[in-house]
């Protein structure tokens, strides 16, 4: 389990085009265990410090089909497509002695036909499908072959129980009794199995979506075969329904009258139990199927809630059952007590867009009964709807058990206590307790509650980042109960500070990251670089980006109340059949799924708001759960959504709604002060002062202005013009030098109209006179439009500060000059202007530098000043001067493309790579243009994952069936005494074990002691200091890096002394050479 901002990612990519098939831990010595698409496994060791360390990858002759692993011992069991099992010893990393043989479900079969059983053949019949260590008793193994089940004993090797399935002719199975050979014996093939937490009763999946329940003791019979959507015993003969299904005219043909039911095959089965009991043998216990679909159901993964298996003492034998020659195996008292065990008290349906194709149970504390004890969510992997070529895998997480089943699980106990309340106090108390207690289930949910995984595990279809103040961080940040992350807890991770660049991060400006998703769920994220701020004894507090829940907005509830009236569905629409669900209608391929177009945030009061694709808008107040329950309005397009309930924690609530059917929202600017604007397709645009709230300015089309009795402006945009961009400033213009709230709308030619609001006596705001025009650049592009302070470059927003001054100079003499000049910066699809006091003159013009199209732009302020970046479609950053517009710099950005992008007046954008066949962001980038003394904290982290790490709990022991002994229940189907993990790990490691390794971590996944004592006799730490530190920790493989280039400088410096040394002798051999060649010359000079 990890805790937030630990995070690691694996790969095995190589050669590429590899998957993963198989995941699984070893949690005895925290290993992760990956087979791939090419039947190799990999070994990670999580315990090593700074990222796990991939130890070994093992080849297999054969194809894996599964494998298991106990959390009591250090082997894994490999099944392969062969039938054969082997071991692997995960301490030592080689392969283990011990191999159960291929052929176990051919001798079985060899030994039935030998007495005399006729043969049903089935397909693979010896081939494994599944593996399952006993819950309670290692040394029993499930073996599930496509011809049934074996029960394998590993120190005696042998087989002791053999469960296969006969369905007798006329029982329907799982393909009904319209099967053509209903009047046939048949042996359906083995899918998946789980065992019952008291490992008293085998639950087995079938190809024909049946479910067969096996006592262990009783090898005979199952005590029931059901399928997921009918509780009847499936493995019988029902001679009426047989008879209805057979043709009339002569049933002895058996030709069924209709087609066979088609079910899925069970894939999954897992069986968890809860401590919720103090029998021995638990308490309620939770059945989850993947599978046994209807082939018209709906997908999903259903779970049921089963009652306690508490069967009575077994009577004694009569004298003549006694003196039987085969006793049964299994008194039928008890038999029929387990058979009652296993009737659903409730259902429930984890409901998916599409096919399911595996889930996980998460579980709390311990890893034995394969991970399924006291889980409390579920993982569920599925093909997402967005892509119709169903390439595209989504992860969901739920709780788990679902909230009925919560309720049903503690309601015994409960009504024990309320009852004994009743006869001990008051009735007036008990009356009290009874209507808490009403209430309490009235609040509870039925539907399990959606939790929020990891960010790479987000559906996300666009973003935008925002900066705000550090008193809007505060407020937005602030401490709240409500979460709905998935419960992970463990480990460690931080960033190390080589560059000393962490200090600076306090400087940095706050920021927001929000997302949206297909399901119209809107995420708030804290992208602040305070939150990287870590060290080794400070590490990560939260994620980066860090969640945070309580800001959580839904926007689907509002859109589908059709009686808000806020989506309508367009007349392609209407064809679709009234029959289909709600789901179906917004299924990808039809155009009138409601989607998030943009979202819009006041950095100062915080308010939020959402436009859908089909022209609904939502505005949502932050903290505003004491908003009065209704809002009078006399305009027919606002929604008053006050009245509408959130999930308990969260602080965003619904405030206000405007009505779609203008058209499509073409632009949309809210402003720190309490004003909306928001312009259509259709030429519409509407002004809307949220103190009331109430439409202060409606501008309409032409053709139903004639028709309009309410107040409105004459509509200065044609159908063929309409507004492309809204900017809310308070700022002057050239023909009223007074600052004064303005809405400045741009059309696509590039004219401009400024609209001004002014403050009436009565308290009221009013657009004032027409508007005047101004001339800026045509086609606008997002962020082309901005007005700045002419003397300090500062933007000029619809800001509380601007509005008292503007208060101000109302209250103020009458013929005071005012003083400010302002520019105002308009950038569209060629180019960019700048023009002095919004409607004065052109300051100056230019057109983009390069040829790509310019999808956005962005003032950025930096060190006091402000330049004009234009980003493009081929990742290019055009910088520009304010307010000249020279060029000035072209920034190739490290993006191949931009596609889905949004930008902060810092210099940072977020950007999404988009999948084109489901719509979904493949990767998330975050970037700045300022990269100078800010990337060594982005690095990844280094993760210590053993870190806090718990201990698992022993084994648990046998329990017995009956109220009796141990022994006496237990013993009858395993035959010996219970079998220990360490003698398990005995058993498959061999005689010739190698010695086992030390490990660097004790239980607690702490340091070695000798690690600490070193650390602490050392001085000041220096980056080398701290790569000891690690090596004589965990040895990682940074740190082995390390001392293997350490070693190699070691190596060239005796390389150059070797060098050196031949050096010397080469000039001592050359001298001896000239005096050797001296003394020659002068023998012959001197004729010696």
């Amino acid at each position: 389990m990890l805790a937030v901002g630990v995070e690691c990612t694996l790969s095995v990519s190589d050669p590429p085009g590899t998957r993963a098939k198989i995941l699984s831990f070893a949690s005895s010595l925290f290993k992760l265990l990956c087979v791939d698409n090419r039947d190799r496994l990999h070994i990670w060791d999580l315990s090593a410090l700074g990222r796990p360390k991939l130890q070994r990858i093992v080849n297999f002759s054969h194809p894996v089909n599964c494998i298991a692993a106990s959390p009591s011992h250090a082997q894994i069991l490999v099944a392969l497509a062969n039938g054969q099992i082997k071991t692997y010893d995960l301490l030592c990393l080689r392969m283990s002695p011990y191999t159960i043989p291929s052929n176990l479900w051919q001798q079985y079969e060899d030994t039935v036909h030998a007495s005399g059983m006729p043969a049903i053949p089935a397909p693979a019949s010896d081939m494994i499908v599944d593996i399952a260590v006993h819950p309670r008793n290692l040394n029993l193994l499930f073996i599930a072959f496509g011809g049934g089940v074996i029960l394998s004993d590993l120190t005696q090797r042998n087989t002791v129980r053999a469960y296969e399935l006969i369905l007798p002719p006329g029982a329907p199975g799982g393909s009904g009794y319209n099967a053509p050979d209903i009047l046939l014996p048949r042996r359906p093939s083995v899918t998946t199995l789980a065992v019952h937490p008291s490992g008293h009763i085998l639950a087995i999946g079938y190809a024909d979506g049946s479910l067969a329940f096996w006592a262990l003791e009783d090898e005979d019979r199952p005590l029931l075969v059901r399928t997921v959507d009918n509780e009847e015993d499936v493995g019988i003969v029902d001679v009426p329904k047989l008879e209805a299904a057979l043709p009339s005219h002569n049933p002895a043909t058996g030709y069924p009258e209709h087609p066979s039911e088609i079910r899925e095959a069970i894939f999954k089965l897992t069986w968890s139990g809860f401590p919720n009991s103090s029998d021995p043998r638990g308490g309620d216990t939770v059945l989850t199927v993947l599978g046994g679909l209807a082939q018209d159901a709906d997908p999903g993964v259903t779970a049921f809630l089963l009652p306690p298996l508490n069967p009575p003492a077994s009577p004694a034998l009569s004298p003549a059952a006694a003196k039987a020659p085969a006793p049964p195996a299994m008194h039928p008292d008890v038999r029929a007590a387990i058979v009652a065990s296993l009737s659903a008290l409730d259902s429930h349906t984890y409901s998916t867009a599409g096919a399911v194709q595996d889930f996980i149970l998460v579980p709390r504390s311990s890893p034995h009964f394969a991970g399924t004890w006291d889980p409390h969510a579920i993982l569920v992997v599925s093909d997402s709807d967005l892509d119709s070529a169903g390439a595209t895998r989504i992860v969901q997480a739920f709780d788990f058990p679902p909230p009925s089943f919560v309720e049903e699980l503690t309601g015994s106990s409960a009504s024990n206590a309320d009852v004994k309340s009743i006869e001990d106090d008051d009735r007036m108390d008990a009356l009290s307790q009874e209507l808490a207690s009403t209430l309490q289930s009235i609040s509870l949910s039925a539907d399990p509650r959606l939790l929020c995984l990891p960010w790479p595990f987000w559906a996300v279809t666009g973003s935008v980042i925002c900066g705000i103040d550090r008193g809007a961080y505060e407020q937005i940040v602030r401490e709240n109960d409500y979460t709905d992350l998935l419960p992970l807890r463990g480990g460690r991770a931080w960033v190390e500070d080589t560059e000393g660049e962490m200090k600076l991060m306090k400087f940095q400006p706050r920021r927001i990251l929000i997302t949206h998703d297909p399901d119209l769920v809107l995420r708030f994220q804290d992208l602040s670089a305070q939150l990287l701020v870590s060290s080794l004894d400070n590490p990560f507090k939260t994620s980066f980006p860090g969640y945070l829940p309580a800001l959580t907005i839904d926007i689907a509830p509002l859109l589908h109340d059709p009686s808000l009236r806020l989506f309508t569905y367009t007349s392609s629409a209407a064809s679709i059949s009234s029959s289909q669900s709600g789901l179906e209608k917004q299924s990808i391929s039809n155009p009138t799924r409601p989607a998030i177009d943009n979202i819009y945030l006041a950095p100062e009061s915080l308010e939020c708001v959402t436009t859908t694709k089909n022209g609904a808008l939502v505005l949502f107040r932050l903290d505003n759960e004491n908003a009065e329950c209704s809002i009078e309005s006399s305009d027919d397009e606002l929604v008053s959504l006050v009245h509408t309930p959130v999930h308990s924690g969260l602080r965003y609530h619904p405030f206000l709604g405007i009505k779609a059917g203008r058209g499509q929202i073409t632009a949309c600017a809210i402003s720190n002060v309490g004003f909306l604007a928001v312009t259509y397709s259709s030429g519409a645009l509407l002004v809307v002062d949220l103190r009331g709230p109430r439409v202060i300015y409606r501008s309409l089309p032409s053709s139903k202005q004639e028709h309009r009795h309410s107040f409105h402006g004459r509509n200065p945009f044609s159908d063929r013009d309409s507004v492309v961009s809204l900017t809310w400033s308070i700022c002057p213009t050239s023909s009223d030098p007074v600052s004064r709230v303005r809405l400045i709308a741009v059309v696509s030619s590039g004219t401009a109209f400024i609209h001004t609001l002014s403050h009436t006596p009565s308290g009221t705001w009013a657009v004032s006179g027409a508007p005047t025009n101004g001339e800026g650049a045509g086609h606008a592009v997002p962020g082309g439009s901005v007005v700045l302070d002419a003397k300090t470059g500062a933007q000029c927003r619809a800001d509380r500060q601007g509005l008292t001054t503007v208060l101000a100079h109302e209250d103020s003499a009458a013929g005071e000059e005012p003083k400010q000049r302002c520019v105002w910066v308009s950038a569209g699809a060629k180019g960019a202007r700048c023009v002095a006091d919004v409607d004065g003159e052109r300051i100056a013009r230019t057109d983009w530098a390069s040829r790509a199209a310019v999808l956005s732009v962005e003032v950025v302020e930096k060190s006091g000043g402000c330049v004009l970046v234009a980003f493009t479609e081929r990742a290019e950053a055009l910088v520009y001067s304010l307010p000249y517009l020279e060029h000035l710099h072209s920034l190739q950005l490290p993006q191949s493309s931009l596609s889905v992008l949004s930008t902060e007046p810092s210099g940072d954008y977020v950007t999404h790579t988009i999948d084109p066949a489901s719509g979904l962001a493949r990767q998330t980038d975050y970037c700045t243009l300022f990269a100078t003394r800010r990337m060594a904290p982005y690095a990844s982290p280094l993760v210590d994952l053993a870190y806090d790490r718990g201990t698992a709990p022993p084994q648990p022991a046998p329990v017995s069936l009956e109220p009796q002994t141990v022994i006496g229940s237990v013993l009858g189907y395993l035959g010996r005494g219970v079998t220990t993990g360490a003698e398990i790990d005995a058993l498959l490691a061999g005689p010739d074990r190698p010695a086992v390794p030390p490990s660097s971590y004790d239980a607690q996944g702490k340091l070695a002691p000798a690690s600490r004592e070193w650390k602490e006799n050392q001085g000041p730490s220096t980056l080398q200091s701290a790569s000891a530190t690690m090596s004589s920790g965990v040895g990682d493989l940074y740190t082995r890096l390390g001392n293997a280039l350490a070693e190699r400088g070691q190596r060239l410096g005796d390389l150059e002394e070797s060098f050196n040394s031949l050096e010397q002798g080469s000039k001592g051999m050359l001298a001896q050479a000239k005096r050797l060649a001296a003394q020659q010359t002068a023998k012959r000079w001197f004729e010696f």
